[in-house]
């Protein structure tokens, strides 16, 4: 696995560094830039790049532009925002520019390390639990179809009375990442609690 770790701050690289090396099995390798021209150079010239580490705020680019242009390049890689920025707003612009995890650098090594696995796993991941202001849904478009296929699974499990454990059981998952999943999926339906979201989803869904 190829990994690109982008931030202007060489101490919080290696940080990172020692992270991944402490808790990540697989064999990987580390490709490092401190700007976002050096990220978006190393993306161009190694398609093997899986994932990416990158600063929200760094030399060279509006960060939300940079992501935007990381995509551009490599529309397969898998981008975790990592920031010291906890804003739900800045939040909501780094998934809208087509990152797939957001991890405040409040946050432990091993929410960053769920990140990646989820964001490997196809899944969106946002660490901490923010309140997002919800997108607006265009006409006619239920709740449930605002949910990512692995939030129609959880929510289905949530129907079938399910806990958080034997959820992440049944699919694998880490049960933080399960968490995060229902969270979303009460703020997306508009209800308070798991009885409320197994409800609104039997009306949406039949």
């Amino acid at each position: 696995m190829k990994v690109l770790l982008a931030d202007d701050h060489v101490l919080f690289r290696e940080g990172v560094r020692l992270v991944l090396e402490g808790l990540v099995t697989e064999a990987f390798e580390v490709i490092e830039a401190d700007d976002y021209p050096q990220a978006l150079a190393a993306v161009r010239q190694d398609p093997d790049i899986e994932i990416g580490l990158v600063d929200l705020n760094m030399p060279g680019m509006d960060g939300f532009s940079g992501i935007a242009a990381l995509k551009r390049a490599m529309p397969d890689l898998h981008l975790v925002v990592i920031s010291a920025s906890e804003d739900p707003q800045d939040i909501r612009r780094a998934l809208d520019a087509g990152a797939s995890g957001y991890v405040s650098k409040s946050c432990s090594s091993g929410a960053m390390i769920d990140s990646i696995r989820s964001v490997l796993a196809g899944e969106t991941f946002i660490a901490p639990a923010i309140e997002l202001p919800p997108a607006k849904l265009s006409a006619g478009e239920s709740g449930v179809a605002q949910l990512t296929p692995r939030q129609r699974d959880v929510l289905a499990m949530l129907r079938q009375g399910k806990s958080n454990k034997e959820i992440a059981r049944d699919l694998d998952l880490a049960e933080i990442t399960v968490k995060l999943h229902v969270t979303a999926i009460l703020r997306t339906l508009g209800v308070e609690n798991r009885t409320q979201a197994a409800i609104a989803a039997a009306k949406m869904m039949g």
